[in-house]
């Protein structure tokens, strides 16, 4: 008999126990796994970001898109619905490091271009201020929205000088609504202005307060438009549905940038439109990108606000599925990381009031996330032009605002409201 066998034995002995044996296979966990809706209206299974239908030529789809814009689907598979409530107790609020302030999509306002957000700048108190510009800003395209068309955008370039925002993405859906020169014309009048830009060729890298932060932008697509000739817009087809979705260039980016930053941030235009909450694929897609090196995943671009999640990334003792996040990453290093799914709008002429109340999110940052905050606006009329205020203003003195802020405490969580 061979003596092997009994040398092995002491050292089988001794290996270590695997610490994410009570880690169920991915496939079996959620998101991965979760109860599909039921009972749903045709309006609100539509989804414009699966681009597997065109609202030019198919006129039911886009007549049930008119119904979900002015309804929104408010509900959820139970298992997220089960998630987010867990998730609300887990965010800590702001704390030690490097504080940003986000805001989501900047869209085409009508009026008012210099002092729309003055009354909400004193809430965006980061070391760095950052939004997404949902609109060209081209002098030379016509800003009337009768000369645009129904689903173009371009504002005047004075709506830049009424941001109190430091950083904006450029590459969403909207990009190229007048053209690549219009693109040209918005990149010249961002930069005549002194602000950063991330998302068109080239990715950014910021001080912030002692933190290299490093930004990182990337867009579902651009409305069925080609992509330009002159320019990368970084687009990823997050909304399709039935297909495993290549993060490989997102997975490249964020490789080079841990190895030049201390944090990473990733800018996502994604999301169905008017949903309240996340589907899963997106809840998926999130843990893709916290395990291949974001810190912090922050959303636009559903136009609604979405509740937001805690990562644990390896951290063998959270066991990933229903109310817990947690993702392995290959350096194999622990960190605490947060995806942000929806800020919603920042400012906007969107018919409700879900709509038109977003959000200013501050993250601290030391380097991984420390704590989150969160802060209620609202896009409104004042004495007769379109201005953004923080929602409590308004539901100090209006029953809809009141009632609209005791929605999204409830939907998003009080317990980091600011």
């Amino acid at each position: 008999m061979s003596l092997l066998p009994l040398l092995l034995l002491p050292l089988a002995a001794c290996a270590p126990a695997d610490p994410y044996a009570a880690w169920p296979a991915q496939e079996d966990a959620f998101p991965w796994v979760h109860t599909p809706e039921e009972g749903l209206e045709r309006w609100e299974e539509v989804r414009w970001e699966t681009e597997t239908w065109d609202p030019a030529e198919d006129l039911g789809q886009a007549g049930n898109y008119i119904l979900k814009v002015q309804n929104h689907r408010t509900s959820a598979p139970v298992e997220s619905l089960g998630h987010f409530a867990a998730q609300r107790a887990l965010i800590p609020p702001l704390g030690e490091g490097a504080r940003i302030s986000f805001v989501g999509d900047v869209m085409w306002l009508g009026e008012n271009w210099g002092h729309f957000a003055d009354p909400v700048a004193p809430l965006l108190d980061g070391d760095l201020r950052v939004g997404n510009l949902e609109t060209p800003t081209s002098s030379a395209h016509p800003t009337d929205r009768e000369d645009l068309g129904l689903y173009d955008f371009n504002a005047p370039p004075e709506l830049l000088d009424g941001l109190p925002l430091d950083l904006l993405q450029l590459n969403n859906n909207h990009s190229v609504d007048v053209g690549e020169d219009g693109l040209d014309n918005t990149l010249a009048e961002v930069a005549d202005r002194g602000l950063l830009a991330v998302g068109v060729d080239s990715f950014a890298t910021v001080d912030v307060a002692g933190v290299d932060v490093a930004f990182l932008a990337y867009t579902w697509g651009l409305n069925g438009k080609p992509l330009p000739a002159s320019h990368d817009l970084h687009v990823v087809p997050f909304g399709h549905l039935d297909e495993d979705i290549d993060l490989s260039g997102i997975e490249a980016d964020a490789a080079q940038a841990r190895g030049e930053a201390d944090a990473v941030v990733v800018l996502v235009h994604w999301g169905f439109e008017y949903e309240y909450y996340a589907d899963p694929h997106f809840l998926r897609l999130g843990r893709r990108l916290v395990a291949a090196g974001a810190d912090l995943v922050v959303g636009t671009g559903p136009h609604t606000a979405q509740p937001a999640e805690l990562c644990h990334v390896n951290r063998p003792e959270q066991v990933p599925g229903v109310g817990t996040c947690s993702v392995r990453s290959a350096d194999g290093l622990p960190r605490t990381a947060a995806i942000l799914y929806s800020l919603g709008n920042f400012d906007t002429v969107q018919p409700t009031l879900p709509l038109q109340a977003g959000l200013v999110a501050t993250v601290s940052l030391g380097p991984d996330v420390t704590g989150l905050g969160w802060e209620p606006v609202v896009t409104t009329t004042q004495q007769g032009l379109l201005t953004v205020l923080p929602l409590a203003d308004m539901a100090a003195v209006l029953p809809e605002f009141a009632a609209e802020e005791q929605r999204l405490d409830a939907h998003l969580g009080a317990g980091w409201k600011r």
